[in-house]
């Protein structure tokens, strides 16, 4: 029996509605990330940032887990953590509402704030109203984000997780082109990467991934695989392989 660690992308919420923020009169349109996204302008637009990220938090709260958040929640709790892996770069809470009990997002997650001042971390359901910090007293707070410029400390058990998989376990990568976080660099090829088994599931083909290097490839939505990547996963949780 060997472990499977999920690493997601936008692609995976996508089919809950969450997937495209640009065009098409989208949330990103309407703001300016360079004011809301940036570690390095953030304090300076702090009313405009909260507005923007309140709504997104909004729009979250309304989406609901696809089947293939479903498929990934059934398997961690099946089998537990150490056996399910579960990595995204989303910042929704799609993945814990599908069962999820533990989810390592390298991103953040627009559910929470956090004081500036002592790092206290709080859970915010819908609008974030400002307040003051029952730790320190401070007064300023910041989405619990990881903003463009901005160090993402999740990356290093993010890294750990995936330089621990040995050839009896399976790495799925689920709905990202690849981009922001180098999944393709990072696992390597068949030769000299990691030698766990490899699964992609994408809507189409990325620049950034060499799908030669997966043993099993979906080009679909997410949703549309779900039941074919849970079997996968599957055969190695349970040593069908």
């Amino acid at each position: 029996m060997g472990k499977v660690l999920f690493f997601s992308g936008a692609g995976l919420s996508a089919d809950s509605g969450l997937g495209v923020f640009r065009g098409g009169n989208g949330l990103w349109d309407k703001y300016d990330v360079n004011k809301v996204c940036s570690y390095a302008s953030w304090m300076e637009n702090y009313g405009l940032v909260h507005e923007f990220y309140n709504l997104r938090r909004s729009e979250y709260e309304k989406a609901l887990p696809n089947p293939m958040h479903a498929a990934i929640g059934r398997l961690q709790q099946k089998y537990g953590p150490e056996k399910v892996i579960v990595i995204t770069q989303n910042i929704d809470d799609l993945l814990e509402r599908a069962g999820c009990c533990e989810v390592l997002h390298v991103h953040g997650r627009v559910g929470y704030v956090f004081c500036v001042s002592c790092g206290l971390e709080i859970k915010i359901n819908g609008e974030f109203k400002g307040g003051v910090c029952e730790k320190c007293g401070g007064r300023v707070f910041k989405p619990s984000v990881v903003f463009f410029g901005e160090q993402a400390p999740s990356y290093v058990p993010m890294y750990e997780a995936v330089s621990s998989l040995t050839d009896k376990d399976m790495i799925a990568v689920i709905g990202t082109e690849g981009s922001v976080v180098p999944i393709g660099r990072i696992i390597g090829s068949r030769r000299g990467g990691v030698p766990a088994k490899r699964l992609l599931c994408n809507l189409e083909k990325s620049p950034y991934i060499n799908d030669k290097d997966f043993d099993f490839v979906f080009y679909t939505e997410a949703k549309n695989a779900a039941g074919r990547v849970e079997a996968e996963a599957e055969n190695i949780l349970g040593g069908g392989l």
